[in-house]
This record gives C-alpha cells, structure tokens and sequence, in this order.
C-alpha cells in the first residue's frame, strides 16, 4: 500500500479501516506497524480518537435535556459564572466588548459562539508549549489558563451566532457544564452514562482514569513526533479518549438507534449547517460527510481518525490512518476503499 511510508517526514505506520453495515462486516483490516519498529498492527487495536470525543461530549449534553436539567438554548453564564478561574466576563472579548453572557449552550455544541482555539488559532505557541514539557498533566484550569496567557479571549472571531469557528474551548465550557449538573468528574460522567450501559470494555478517559486495559494500541505521530509519548491531557473534553473500532461502532449504532438519547434529540445533533468553503457541514458535535454517496454522520479526530454513521444505508465506517498530516488525501483514499468495498 503506497500510502504506507515510514521514511517521510510525516511517516505513516500504519492505516486501520473497518466498517460494518448492521452485523455484516464489510471491511476490517490493518496494515503496517503499530509504531516505528513495533509489532504488526490489527483491527482491534486501541487508537486516540482526537476530536471524535465530542460526540460523546454532545450526547450527554443532549441526554441532560432530555432529563429536564438544561435547555440547549440556555446561555451558559449562569450555570458557570460561580467557577472562578474560567473569568467569564473576559472570556469572549469582540472588538473590546464582552459576549459571554449570550453565548448559548447550542451555540457551543456547534462551534457558533465565536471563540478562539487554543491549539489551531496559537499552534506554534501551543505545541511549543507542549513538547519543552511533554509529560504535564493538565486539568480543566491548566487550558483555560494558557487560553487567558495567550490572549485569545480578547481575540473571539464574532459575536454569538453570527459565523462558525472550529474550537476546542467550546467543548471545555460544555465539559464544565457537565461536571456541574453531574456532580462528578467527566470521565466519571461519559462511563456512567455511556461506557458501561454499552459495556464499552476497550475505550476510556485517558490521563483522567484509571484503566486495566491491556490491548495493543497503535501509535498516532504529529510529523515524525511519536505523540504517544506525549501527555496529552490538554485534549480533555475535545479529545480526550481512547478506543476502537469495534467499541466506536456499538457507541455510534446505539446513538442512532435511541439507545442513548431521544428521536428528537437525535434530529437536533444531525441537523446540519454549512460551516464555510471547502469545509463540511456541522450539527451538535457531528459532521455530515458524504463517502461513495451515502450521509454519514460522525466526527474526525487530530491524527487521522473518523467514527460515522449512514441511517438510510445503517453503516458504520472508522478509521485511523495514526498520523495528524498525511502526504495523500484521506478522504479520497478512504472513499476510494468505500467505493470499491461492496
């Protein structure tokens, strides 16, 4: 396979696809090496799934409406207002004037509130930041702290609701507003309320729990950085768990399938907006993707990951490719293995 190369820049070890429609598996394979020198890789490998978190973030958000705690359309202020070093009267400065009052908990699940991204909007700050320390363990204060010591509150892109901006610092405010109305940890929370009712045996918190697990696990590169010898808790409610295929497929056809929130739920997340050119349209914590023209439903993550779902056809489709910049294009390379699949 061309697309493996383990001597570029940005080297590829190994690529993992799997997708299933109903019980029928239709693809399930891995090539190459887990990481640099290691062992073969397989399909039932553990892998960071990067931003996919934020489907697990949005459906407790929207299971939290359904139990009557909150209302999408509430603003997020006053649940968060008493958490002193979020400092949310500067926490969304546009043009020197104060928004974070109007920010809604919708506006957050869509990446509408206008807020700067802590990882793309500073990336060389940030990253730099990251490997002169690469074990730190974070927490919740640590990111909204370099948020704060790298200005990006006074540097929002637009008021609440009037454009999209990708950013993780949506996420962390929905990751608070989790904990409060939970009364426990996050981690706690998405095991709670997702992991163990789908008895999700191989996904977990990493750097927030505990884990026995003792799967392999394939290693994701930043450019020639084996980031799997990195810490990174920063990536918290936007990124912050491990799993694999086959337990992001039970997460994702439970999801569709009303096992985790209602119909009317389900069509809020799956209503999609356009975003801006040459970018994908997005829901509550989902994108709307199109592979070998069927709608999926899912989420991509930093190193190469996708978790989707096609309702009319009920496929699932994940895959890792283990690196954050590939040389080829993913999209049509996995389209290309969805085409030629059936």
């Amino acid at each position: 396979m061309s697309e493996l190369d383990a001597t570029s820049e940005n080297p590829v070890h190994s690529i993992s696809v799997f997708m299933k429609t109903n019980d029928s598996l239709i693809v399930s394979q891995a090539v190459g090496l887990r990481e640099k020198n290691g062992s073969k890789a397989r399909t039932t490998d553990q892998f960071r799934i990067a931003s996919s978190t934020k489907m697990f973030v949005s459906t407790i958000i929207l299971q939290l409406e359904d139990e009557d705690k909150l209302k999408i359309s509430d603003e997020i202020y006053p649940y968060l207002n008493d958490v002193k070093y979020l400092r949310l009267d500067d926490f969304h400065l546009y043009k020197n004037s104060a928004f974070a009052k109007t920010i809604s908990i919708e506006q957050l699940l869509s990446h509408k509130s206008g807020l700067t991204d802590i990882f793309n909007d500073k990336q060389e700050a940030f990253f730099g930041r990251v490997m002169q320390n690469p074990e730190q363990q974070y927490q919740p204060k640590t990111i909204v702290d370099l948020y704060f010591e790298f200005g990006l509150n006074k540097e929002a892109k637009f008021k609440p609701g009037e454009g999209w901006h990708y950013s993780d610092m949506n996420y962390v405010l929905l990751g608070l507003l989790i904990e409060k109305l939970d009364q426990k940890s996050l981690s706690q929370s998405i095991r709670d309320r997702i992991l163990r009712p789908l008895d999700l045996k191989d996904t977990y918190f990493e750097f927030y729990e505990k884990t026995e697990t003792n799967k392999s696990r394939m290693h994701q590169y930043v450019g020639d950085i084996d980031f799997n010898a990195v810490n990174t808790s920063f990536d918290w409610s936007g990124g912050g768990l491990v799993s694999t295929h086959q337990d992001l497929a039970v997460f994702i056809k439970a999801l569709f399938n009303g096992k985790l929130i209602s119909e009317t739920s389900l069509q809020k997340m799956t209503t999609t907006e356009a975003t801006y050119e040459n970018h994908l349209p997005y829901g509550l914590g989902v994108y709307k993707s199109v592979y070998n023209g069927d709608t999926f439903y899912g989420h991509y993550g930093f190193y190469g990951t996708y978790i989707g779902y096609c309702p009319e056809t009920k496929t699932t489709l994940s895959y890792c490719i283990t690196q954050a910049m590939p040389f080829f294009n993913v999209y049509e390379f996995v389209n290309y293995i969805v085409e030629n699949s059936k």
